[in-house]
């Protein structure tokens, strides 16, 4: 098969450099393995990426496969599945198997993106055995249109035992149009009798660079929004454009006020008090202190580096980060460094409300930050 009939893969997958070029090969050579593993972290891209090989495979075009525009590929995107020839599987509740199950020869109506978000919503979700079973039978048919029939389980790692157990013979004598793709985060997570049947693809997280050229280039946002957006997603594409930018800035603001009124007003009651409403006001509290992180780093590079506005987060609002850290007078640091110690504190469980009410004292003036005592590592700034 020419390599001219392939479209280069990452054109369309962004930073996922080892995934893109093994793919590519494959697909060029229509060689490609069977039984695939996509495994990297959330939210860069591996659905879309097992999407993307299903285009390809069924897309109607002599060249330049997928094409995006034939009957096929339309039937295949993020939003859409309709393609009679690939099915989708992912966690559910057992009681949501008692109602009626998809047509056999269609998966019509699945959004595959919004009912992964459901799933991640739902982490006590399990992939079924019954479910699992009806993908297998759909494997062995012959496909209705194309040359594959193609099964995609999602969030693969959450299979019960039993269903991981059912796939093992499909694994292991695969009809020659059959194509499986397991998505998940983590590799070890599967049996091991399952991945020694299968081929790895890894995924990691995209390069900050990678996200921002994304954002600018294919989704036409302005520079300013797309370094933000880069910046609080932790190398994910899909936090990068599910991100609410106002709400983001609604609740930024209140970080930003309480840091300068901390810093600006010696009273341990007030910070008792930005405590409580902080854990009971109904926001994320790690969401809230995820925030706090990226302002506080965000306050020490403006405050130790004056013009190095270009590896800043929270770009749109540098005067700002200026004020908080002319507030804070030289503890933007100390101050870092205690908010990732209460961080991680939370997170092994602790008190939230009196770790959030310690952070709060060490920011009043006239007291040095201290990192809150805890067990483990801290939490690295992101960005």
């Amino acid at each position: 098969m020419s390599p001219r009939r392939v479209r280069p893969l990452d054109e369309i997958i962004v930073g996922q450099p080892r995934a893109t070029s093994a793919l590519q090969r494959a697909l060029e050579e229509d060689r490609l393995f069977p039984s695939l593993v996509f495994h990297g972290p959330p939210g860069v891209g591996k659905l879309s990426a097992a999407l993307l090989v299903c285009r390809t495979l069924l897309c109607g075009a002599d060249q330049g496969r997928p094409c995006d525009a034939c009957r096929s590929c339309r039937r295949i995107t993020g939003t859409v599945l309709v393609h009679p020839d690939v099915r989708l599987v992912l966690p559910e509740k057992k009681s949501d198997f008692d109602r009626p199950a998809p047509d056999e020869e269609t998966t019509a109506g699945v959004d595959p993106q919004a009912a992964q978000a459901d799933t991640l919503r739902n982490p006590v979700w399990s992939v079924l055995i019954d479910r699992v079973r009806q993908g297998i039978g759909f494997l062995q048919r012959r496909p209705s249109e194309g040359r594959h029939s193609i099964l995609i389980v999602d969030q693969a790692h959450r299979m019960e035992a039993a269903a991981a157990n059912a796939l093992l013979k499909t694994l292991e004598e695969p009809p020659p149009h059959a194509i499986l793709i397991l998505v998940t985060p983590s590799w070890h997570a599967l049996l091991p009798t399952l991945r020694s049947r299968c081929q790895a693809v890894p995924f990691q997280l995209v390069p900050r660079t990678g996200i921002v050229s994304y954002l600018v280039e294919r989704r036409d946002m302005g520079a300013e929004e797309s370094v933000l957006r880069a910046g609080l997603s932790g190398g994910r594409i899909g936090a990068a454009l599910d991100l609410d930018v106002e709400e983001f800035r609604r609740r930024r603001e209140v970080l930003v006020a309480l840091l300068l009124e901390m810093a600006g007003r010696g009273d341990p009651g007030l910070a008792v008090a930005r405590a409580e409403a902080m854990v009971h006001g109904g926001e994320s509290v790690e969401e809230d202190l995820q925030i706090l992180l990226t302002l506080l780093r965000d306050a020490l590079i403006v405050e130790a580096s004056p013009g190095s506005e270009a590896v800043l987060v929270n770009v749109d609002i540098v005067p700002r980060l200026r004020e908080v850290a002319g507030r804070l007078q030289g503890r933007a640091g100390t101050a870092l460094e205690a908010l990732e110690s209460t961080l991680e504190s939370i997170r092994h469980k602790g008190n939230r409300q009196l770790l959030i009410e310690n952070f709060l004292m060490d920011l009043l003036p006239g007291r040095p930050a201290t990192a809150t005592p805890q067990s483990g590592s801290l939490v690295a700034p992101r960005g």
